[in-house]
């Protein structure tokens, strides 16, 4: 039965929220995944309780946002500085490994064309640090395979990202000189504005706003979604925008402070488990079983994810002398699939690009790795911490 009162959706909503996760952390999976599922069995293709309306596109939007805002947050550009080479190194092969296996492998495997085939590739390249909070309660943040995976993070999510600008671009206009002329320049404002601008509007105004928490709050939500609006205006997506403005503010919000406290609380709480839930609904089960190419593409998919980011991780150890825990580690970090895998498909499916197949071996993908990734961090870090 369909709820069709905003007021009990919303009730509905966060009963949900509040559920979902708590029961897929009793079956040891993370409550993203619950969440997703959440969407899938209580969406339109399924039991029919939800409906996607105005108000929850809205709230899934802002969530996007605010994802990949938290993603950029995460990343300490510090210590990304301090130990550039092994960032380097992990960053450039868990790129362009996904990239070339990736694009070649849908080329071949199933006939897409190129843009396609290379958006769905820079899925595979991208990734989500969903089990750091893993490594920061074992006390091993500041080890060299954790900023080797936090710096990797930084390059690879913004190249799969500028990818995913480029495919937008092609697939609405031509790729001309002028195009490539404008959008580096306007993305090299961008760029600009968030990383040099940005901080010091935020940290001009954090010294005279009164402290008491609401103010700063308000004021960073505001920065964020003008930085994502910003994107939009240069032609590119506004979750990039959105990044690079976590990027940015990371260095002056800290680890254990009551703004970063609030921020985590606001959109892990609300605006997330929206736009989690309504990936889910966009799920069709039918098709999952009755359509093979659903299953032959979410195989590809997830092998190729796994594969590629456990390459990776094999080669960087290799080539930086690291332990087999330091490789289990970086690969834990690494391989999980969440918030620019999202992101690239619903703006592939927006685009007509990617057909409903695609978003089920996504989701297929988020809830396989997401489920690899916490134990091969968990048990690595253990063994790491224990030395």
């Amino acid at each position: 039965m369909e709820i069709t009162n905003l007021v009990l959706m919303f009730a509905f909503m966060m009963f949900l929220i509040l559920l979902a996760p708590v029961l897929f952390q009793r079956l040891r999976m993370p409550g993203i995944v619950g969440l997703i599922v959440s969407g899938i069995i209580f969406g339109p293709h399924a039991l029919g309780v939800l409906r996607s309306d105005e108000a929850l596109r809205l709230f899934s939007s802002v969530g996007l946002i605010y994802l990949m805002f938290l993603a950029g947050l995460e990343i300490n550009l510090g210590e990304f500085n301090r130990q550039k080479k092994y960032s380097i190194i992990f960053g450039s092969l868990t790129f362009f490994l996904p990239m070339i296996i990736g694009t070649f492998g849908a080329r071949s495997l199933f006939a897409m064309s190129w843009p396609s085939a290379i958006l769905l590739a820079s899925m595979f390249a991208s990734h989500t640090l969903i089990p750091y909070p893993i490594v920061s309660r074992l006390g091993i943040n500041k080890e060299r395979s954790v900023i080797s995976a936090v710096g990797g993070t930084i390059m690879t999510d913004t190249a799969a990202l500028i990818v995913l600008a480029i495919i937008a671009e092609m697939t609405t206009r031509s790729l001309t000189a002028v195009f490539w002329v404008r959008q580096i320049i306007f993305l090299g404002l961008l760029i600009w504005f968030a990383l040099w601008i940005l901080p010091r509007i935020a940290y001009s105004a954090f010294k005279i706003l009164a402290p008491d928490g609401a103010s700063e709050f308000l004021l960073t939500l505001g920065l964020v979604f003008l930085t994502a609006y910003l994107a939009y205006a240069a032609g590119v997506e506004p979750i990039i925008g959105a990044f690079f403005a976590g990027l940015s503010l990371s260095r002056l919000i800290p680890e254990q402070s009551p703004l970063k406290n609030r921020i985590e609380f606001v959109g892990n709480t609300l605006f997330i488990p929206f736009f989690l839930i309504s990936v889910g609904m966009l799920v069709d089960l039918r098709a999952m079983i009755t359509q093979l190419d659903v299953w032959a593409i979410a195989l590809f998919m997830v092998t190729t994810a796994i594969f590629c980011k456990y390459a990776a991780a094999f080669l960087s150890a290799k080539l930086l002398q690291f332990s087999a825990d330091e490789r289990h580690l970086i690969f834990g970090l690494s391989v999980n699939q969440a918030a620019a895998t999202l992101a690239a498909v619903m703006v592939g499916l927006r685009l007509e690009i990617f057909t409903t197949s695609v978003l089920n071996g996504t989701i297929l993908m988020i809830l396989v790795t997401c489920l690899i990734g916490p134990w091969f961090t968990e048990k690595a870090g253990e063994n790491i911490a224990s030395l």
